[in-house]
């Protein structure tokens, strides 16, 4: 009996591998199937599975043949691949390497979510116009997805880094498998029913077109477009489009980014807030001055025409029109007074009492001023006024005297008369 030879795991994959390389059917072999699970790699290595019935194999298309491709194959797309087969000795798995590739049709389950699709279009189920927004502020997160797993987990980071008192509830239902999509549903009707529930995510992660079919289920894409809530949809990675994406409001291309977008940073928020605040008490502020300055307008308006205002304006017209009187008539009376001391002047000046002074005197009988010899009779009491008194006499005689006459008319004749 032979010793037993004794291998390493890499000693044996690596013989293997070069067991397939040695194989010349297996360098040289075209397969027939349906692609699923279709992933571009970032350096340009495509990577997917090729089915049929009963059977799948993983296919690696490595970038320098990839880049012949006219487009990139899709799921459900049936086609015949050239290449070989190989084993990837770090991970012991038997692939298919392709180096050519192509199209022989659209799978059965690719056509069928095709129709649907169509019909689904028709209704008018995927239309923008039916998309509402999210809520800035909810109260409560709902989330539909499946209890175990990355995805409730990512969620549950997200949304509490970003804010730490956010409220998350969780309908467990299947994501995957016979029952799933009425699981799906159900929990989406039941969150809808919960007041509180401000807007749904529904997640689970990536993986095949088969994996991810629960989320193109007509009751599932309907569920998503009746609820009366806004709905996320964070099916599968980026590349994978779901008809639940199209109905939802909101397509999130992982369960972290719809977390991002159904959750606010508080921190931001209160800053928002803070700002919010501060104007609207800058704007009620200076709506307060306007309305003061309005008031004071309408005050002065009204005092204007207020009857106690009149009546001070009056009584101010009335004492400035009695000190304008007053005035004037002061200014008359002293008038009136310098023109009666004018007038006296010029009466004194023709009082015949003024001549007194010069030595004259003033001759009276019987209460009547004597002006000529004439107006008296020896005898007549007689009064004489002087500048400084008077003196009672008698008339004794008389005596005439004739006035000269005036210069060309010869002078004075002085003739006495003794009666």
């Amino acid at each position: 009996m032979a010793g037993k030879l004794t291998l390493t795991v890499s000693q044996l994959n690596e013989y293997i591998r070069r067991m397939f390389q040695l194989d010349p059917m297996l360098s040289h072999v075209e397969l027939r199937g349906e692609i699923s699970n279709v992933k571009l790699h970032q350096t340009g290595t495509l990577f997917f599975t090729l089915k049929d019935e009963q059977a799948a194999i993983s296919c690696v298309m490595y970038a320098s043949d990839a880049a012949a491709l006219t487009s990139v194959p899709f799921e459900g797309m049936r086609v015949v691949v050239s290449g070989g087969v190989g084993l990837y000795a770090k991970g012991g798995q038997m692939q298919f390497y392709v180096r050519g590739l192509r199209a022989e049709g659209v799978g059965v389950l690719y056509e069928r979510l095709l129709a649907l699709r169509e019909k689904l279009a028709r209704e008018g189920l995927f239309d923008r116009e039916r998309k509402r927004p999210l809520p800035v502020y909810p109260d409560t997160i709902g989330v539909v997805s499946s209890p175990t797993g990355a995805v409730i987990h990512d969620i549950i980071h997200v949304s509490t880094r970003r804010d730490p008192d956010v409220r998350i509830l969780l309908c467990p239902a299947r994501v995957q498998g016979i029952g799933a999509a009425q699981e799906v549903a159900d929990a989406i009707a039941l969150l809808e029913r919960i007041d509180s529930v401000s807007v749904i995510v529904v997640a689970r992660g990536g993986g095949s077109m088969e994996d991810l079919w629960t989320f193109n289920e007509e009751r599932v894409v309907r569920a998503v477009a009746g609820c009366s809530k806004p709905v996320i949809s964070a099916v599968g990675h980026e590349t994978d489009v779901t008809l639940c994406d199209l109905a939802a409001d909101f397509r999130a291309p992982t369960p972290s980014a719809a977390a991002e977008c159904a959750v606010p940073v508080r921190a931001e928020t209160e800053q928002r807030l803070s700002a919010l605040r501060e104007a609207l008490v800058r704007s009620a502020l200076q709506q307060i001055g306007r309305k003061e300055a309005a008031v004071g307008l309408m005050r002065a308006r009204l005092s204007g025409y207020s009857p106690q205002a009149r009546l001070a304006e009056a009584e101010k017209r009335i004492a400035a029109l009695r000190l304008q009187l007053r005035a004037q008539m002061d200014r008359t009376i002293q008038n009136r007074a310098d023109q009666l001391a004018q007038r006296r002047r010029e009466l004194d000046m023709l009082s015949p009492y003024r001549v007194l002074k010069r030595g004259y005197a003033i001759v009276t009988s019987g209460g009547h001023a004597v002006a000529s010899a004439a107006g008296i009779r020896p005898g007549d009491p007689a009064v004489i006024r002087f500048a400084d008194g008077m003196a009672e006499a008698v008339i004794t005689s008389i005596r005439t005297v004739q006035t000269a006459p005036e210069e060309g008319h010869g002078g004075e004749e002085e003739k006495d008369a003794f009666i």
